[in-house]
């Protein structure tokens, strides 16, 4: 048996330049910082010191945007600034003229006189749902 044999032309084998990994590491610290810009922006700010109220109860659901604070002294405050009486009363008949709820976080050892009395100022200036936002009990 007779053989016949061809060479095998192989193509020459370049060196292929590595990839550069700054890259990734650039646009995974942009988005990172991305992100980070964008969700200190949806929480509004709250008072120093301030401690949600608890519930065992997970029911309810409700947006804290341009919600009202309640701090453990009563004072309230709104987007980062404390509102006086009058501010109060003007905040919350603007509340109650583009909507019938309002929002308010409460702080955990605030006086319930203090929610009672926010609660009855709402229902005055129009509000008629009041929901307090609170987080679950022994969550982290």
């Amino acid at each position: 048996m007779k053989r016949y044999t061809k060479p095998i032309h192989l193509q020459q084998l370049t060196p292929h330049r590595r990839a550069d990994s700054s890259l990734a590491l650039i646009n995974v610290v942009f988005l990172l910082l991305l992100f980070l810009l964008v969700s200190g922006t949806l929480r509004p700010p709250l008072p120093e010191d301030f401690a949600w109220a608890e519930t065992t109860r997970s029911e309810g659901a409700s947006s804290i945007r341009n919600g009202l604070v309640l701090t453990r002294d009563g004072k309230a405050w709104v987007e980062g600034t404390q509102l006086d009486e009058a501010g109060l009363i003007a905040f919350l008949d603007q509340t109650a003229s583009e909507s019938d709820r309002l929002t308010v976080q409460v702080h955990k050892h605030a006086r319930m006189e203090a929610v009672a009395a926010l609660a009855t100022q709402a229902r005055q200036s129009g509000v008629r749902a009041l929901s307090l936002v609170t987080v679950e009990a022994g969550a982290p």
